[in-house]
């Protein structure tokens, strides 16, 4: 018999492996090629130049460029040491390491082609299947699906990246292996790691301690310390899943009744989550990812009009002067039902600074139109002021002067706080958050005196904005069309903000719009890679557990002859695969449920919002039940590879 025979033969005898390691490359190319299909999509491309949706975005395609890492070279890694023993009998018969080197390219490149078809082909018909019925549910109709070259083009190049790093990395240790070492390799991993119940303790010190730090110093740091605790937390996390079955054996150590009857689960679990510590550790972040974002993004959906109309106390407004947005009465109806209109003045007023190169300006408003805006009746003398600041008091920072001096011609006047108010009261436009508000004389003598420029602020109620998507888009389009036809306005802040930008249209309905949008593509790219990830978690669990099982059934054949019973046998592997399964679940759900109490505290803390904590309810749960599906079917599964 030729080497070549002895090859094929064993090949054929071991074709599980083969199939089961050209089924996980195939996977990881599905999987990265429908996540190109969402985020080189044409309008999510677009979205992420004019929505900033590219930050939002990266999280998780880093997550995903992550776990694909990972995930292609755990495949190889266990793929290669079965080979690895076949390569030592090889060896011993006279094969040279070319030949095994030949070996290795041959079936590595068959199997990188084989996979990168079916995996594009599968990624294709399932990304469409995934796109058509997310659309449907999430009822966004301008996003088309489409394939494009660019698609093709980085699922390829990542896929072969990644795949020839391990089978290069694979090349240089077979060429370095000794004929012993590779006959031994399958022994290797029987070795235990160090054993240490106070490291385990001082892992969940620090994730434990992370998280109260973090929760008490979020608010106050606006989140400044948010990446520095959160590595200090997964590492807290890593030391604890490492050594977390040894602080347990030395917990119930204490307890010898209940120590005796789980001795050989707590020594098999400990074993169990010493060799799979990168794998618990890559889940349970998978999943606190997953409901996480999933959880946060729902909310930011499902809240896409009450934001709209919390940011926009009035339908429409927008600012107009002498030659920029204009628009007449009759016109404005032509287009909107108009139920209501407010014209307010606002004085911009600047002044350049003396010691560097910019400008200080103030936005002034009347107290006559500061009253019928925000329903006060203030009084103000000559030389006082209002300081109002557009916005929700909760979120209203209140570090202001107590005086201001203005110079108007050669005078400099004073002018001194009488008090401060928070109120959202005008939509969200430029020049629209803080003002200085003064009695109507002076407002008038500003207005004549000082430098600066007044835009007039239209605020417009309608008859039912619901129905005004088309009335707002053609004002958009009727005030865009007449600036362009008007020269370019002249104004200090033209540097900072735009033209554009400062007589745009800011409306209830255009909020809403895009509010759907930009939370309906985010929430559809987090829902399909929560599914993605929930798969990958479960073929990474699913290939770890199961290359053992040759292993198991040795130990589980001699626990056999000394006496324990098929239901014994049993029931220690369904509490083994119960750890192994809900440990990264619960760990993950919990953690997740943390930063999102953490992370609230921002906006009033959970209770204040309840639909935070429904949606968090929902998501874990619908996670739950699908992760118990999961267990009893790899459950099943491994007690048929064991008994048959």
């Amino acid at each position: 018999m030729t080497f070549n025979q002895v090859v094929w033969k064993m090949a054929k005898v071991d074709y599980k492996k083969y199939i089961f390691y050209y089924l996980c490359n195939s996977f990881a190319v599905m999987f990265f090629f429908m996540f190109s299909t969402v985020y080189f999509n044409s309008r999510v491309e677009q979205g992420k130049k004019l929505e900033s949706l590219q930050d939002a975005l990266s999280i998780p395609g880093a997550a995903l460029i992550i776990f694909t890492v990972f995930f292609i070279s755990y495949a190889h890694n266990i793929f290669m040491k079965k080979r690895r023993s076949e390569f030592g009998l090889f060896l011993t018969l006279g094969m040279a390491r070319r030949d095994l080197i030949k070996l290795l390219v041959l079936e590595n490149g068959v199997i990188a082609t084989l996979s990168i078809l079916s995996g594009l082909l599968a990624g294709a018909v399932f990304s469409r299947l995934f796109f058509m019925l997310l659309m449907n549910l999430i009822d966004i109709k301008e996003v088309s699906f489409h394939f494009s070259a660019k698609m093709f083009f980085y699922t390829i190049g990542a896929f072969l990246a990644v795949f020839l790093l391990a089978v290069g990395k694979s090349l240089f240790q077979t060429l370095r292996s000794t004929v012993v070492l590779s006959m031994k390799s399958n022994r290797f991993a029987e070795t235990l790691k160090m054993k240490s119940p106070l490291l385990g303790a001082l892992g969940l010190l620090v994730m434990v301690g992370s998280l109260f730090i973090l929760y008490f110093t979020y608010e106050d740091s606006s989140g400044a310390f948010l990446p520095l605790w959160t590595l200090a937390m997964f590492l807290g996390l890593y030391i604890s899943l490492n050594q977390s079955a040894s602080f347990l054996i030395h917990l119930t150590k204490k307890l010898p009744g209940f120590y005796y009857r789980r001795l050989l689960f707590l020594s098999s679990l400990d074993y169990k989550f010493k060799q799979m510590t990168s794998i618990v550790m890559l889940v349970t972040v998978m999943i606190m990812i997953t409901i996480f974002y999933s959880t946060l993004l729902l909310t930011f959906y499902k809240a896409s009009e009450k934001d709209a109309v919390n940011n926009n106390p009035y339908d429409v407004a927008f600012y107009q002067t002498d030659t920029k947005n204009t628009i007449s009465l009759q016109e404005l109806n032509d287009v909107l039902d108009v139920k209501e209109q407010i014209t307010i003045p606002i004085l911009n007023y600047y002044e350049k600074l003396e010691y560097v190169d910019g400008y200080q300006s103030y936005d002034f408003m009347s107290l006559e139109d500061f009253n019928t805006l925000t329903l006060q009746h203030y009084k103000l003398g000559d030389n006082e002021f209002l300081f109002f600041l557009n916005s929700e008091p909760e979120y209203a920072n209140f570090d202001v002067a107590k005086s201001i001096n203005l110079s108007a011609g050669n005078e400099e006047s004073t002018f001194k706080m009488k008090d401060k108010v928070s109120e959202r009261a005008i939509n969200l436009l430029p020049n629209a958050y803080e003002f200085i508000v003064v009695n109507p004389e002076v407002f008038e003598d500003l207005k004549a005196g000082v430098n600066g420029y007044t835009l007039n602020l239209q605020l417009i109620n309608l008859e039912d904005w619901k129905t005004s998507k088309n009335g707002v888009e053609r004002l958009q389009e009727k005030l865009r069309t007449g600036n362009q036809e008007t020269a370019q306005m002249d104004y200090p802040d033209l540097e900072f903000t735009a033209e554009e930008e400062l007589f745009r249209v800011a409306s209830k309905m255009g909020d809403y719009h895009q509010n759907k949008s930009t939370n309906g593509m985010m929430f559809y790219v987090t829902t399909f890679l929560s599914i993605m990830f929930f798969l990958g978690t479960f073929v990474l669990l699913y290939l770890n557990l199961f290359s053992e099982v040759d292993t198991e059934k040795e130990k589980y054949r001699k626990l056999y002859k000394i006496g324990m019973t098929s239901r014994e046998v049993k029931a220690n592997v369904t509490r083994e695969l119960r750890t192994i399964f809900f440990v990264p679940t619960l760990l993950g759900t919990t953690l997740a449920f943390l930063y999102i109490v953490i992370l609230s505290t921002d906006v009033g803390g959970l209770m204040n919002n309840p639909d935070l904590l429904n949606h968090f309810i929902m998501i874990a749960g619908i996670y739950l039940v699908i992760q118990v599906g999961s267990f009893f079917f790899a459950r099943k599964k491994m007690l048929m590879q064991l008994f048959h």
